[in-house]
């Protein structure tokens, strides 16, 4: 009980400065699950031609699931166990891969909205996810180098 006391505490305290990334964990997931379960995602839009030609729907699925468990992983024992100073380091890594994940998903869309007919409104959502993700990434760098000043 004290465990996820310090855990439930930690996340609390640091939630305001991490909304952003708590709230890309959504996305990730359910963008996970739906490219894991629906395997002819890609073959539904011309929107996805861009994307399936970088890899297969089970392959992104795969990068951003464990994106958003590294993500989870890193929130959770971020400024909850001080013994463990690589929580910036894993919030950094799993926002670079967010950024790339979801830019690869925003130019795939873009790119097909530009060349063959495909939907411009997938470009204005995911570019918000791609902002988001450079916050994130600018965030963690920032802890990432007040770990190495010690403080």
């Amino acid at each position: 009980m004290i465990v996820i006391r310090r855990i439930t505490d930690g996340i609390y305290a640091h939630l305001p400065i991490r909304v952003t990334e708590w709230g890309m964990a959504w996305p990730a997931f359910t963008m996970g699950l739906a490219l894991n379960y629906q395997s002819d995602m890609f073959q539904t839009s011309p929107s996805f031609e861009r994307l399936a030609a970088i890899a297969s729907e089970g392959t992104w699925a795969i990068l951003v699931l464990a994106c958003c468990l590294l993500r989870i992983v890193a929130l959770t024992v971020n400024g909850t166990f001080t013994g463990f100073g690589y929580s910036p380091h894993m919030r950094l890594a799993a926002s670079l891969v967010g950024l790339f994940f979801w830019s690869r998903y925003c130019l795939g869309f873009l790119d097909a909205a530009i060349a063959s007919g495909g939907s411009w409104s997938a470009p204005a959502i995911y570019s918000t996810a791609v902002l988001f993700e450079m916050i994130n990434a600018y965030r963690s760098w920032l802890d990432v180098l007040r770990s190495r000043q010690g403080k």
